[in-house]
């Protein structure tokens, strides 16, 4: 009697072997499920507050610089794009109250800028980037909304960011009759 690794194997056989091989080394063509702790590959699936989104320096100095104004009485402004991310700014002595705008036109933001999209972040110990709180501007997004323009509060941190022209989206919506 013959081994089994002696004997002459049928060509049905070793279409299974091959098989296996192919699709369990390296060299498959198979898009194989992901699992659900992967990041999507696709940059636009992300929103714009995820914590992933931000690249981790600018995160690393925002994180430190909320911590900084929280045990100082101010604020951070964080302006995505620019050359310093995220700055530190004073809250004035109890008693008196700043409020978003108030920020955003006393440093210079909105003349900068033009037209902004802000997201308020508080502070939270349980928290390491802060609630988030959506800062809703005007039509022309120049100008905060009354119900968002919050009281800021030591250890908040401001995120800005430029926005397209709000009156050429309506142009290219006419256009297209929506």
């Amino acid at each position: 009697m013959l081994p089994n690794y002696a004997r002459k194997c049928s060509l049905p056989g070793l279409i299974w072997p091959a098989l296996a091989c192919v699709a369990f080394t390296g060299c498959t063509s198979l898009e194989l499920p992901g699992t659900a702790f992967q990041r999507p590959s696709n940059p636009d699936y992300l929103s714009a507050s995820s914590s992933l989104d931000l690249d981790h320096s600018v995160q690393e100095q925002a994180y430190y610089a909320v911590r900084q104004a929280k045990a100082e009485n101010g604020v951070v402004l964080e302006v995505v794009g620019d050359s310093n991310p995220a700055r530190s700014m004073p809250l004035p002595a109890a008693g008196q109250s700043v409020y978003v705008s108030d920020l955003l036109q006393e440093t210079g933001v909105l003349s900068k800028l033009e037209y902004v999209g802000a997201t308020l972040y508080r502070y939270s110990p349980g928290t390491v980037n802060g609630l988030p709180m959506e800062v809703l501007m005007s039509d022309d997004c120049a100008t905060v909304r009354p119900e968002s323009d919050y009281a800021l509060q030591p250890g908040d941190r401001l995120r800005v960011w430029k926005v397209p022209n709000p009156a050429m989206g309506k142009l290219y919506n006419a256009f297209l009759g929506r």
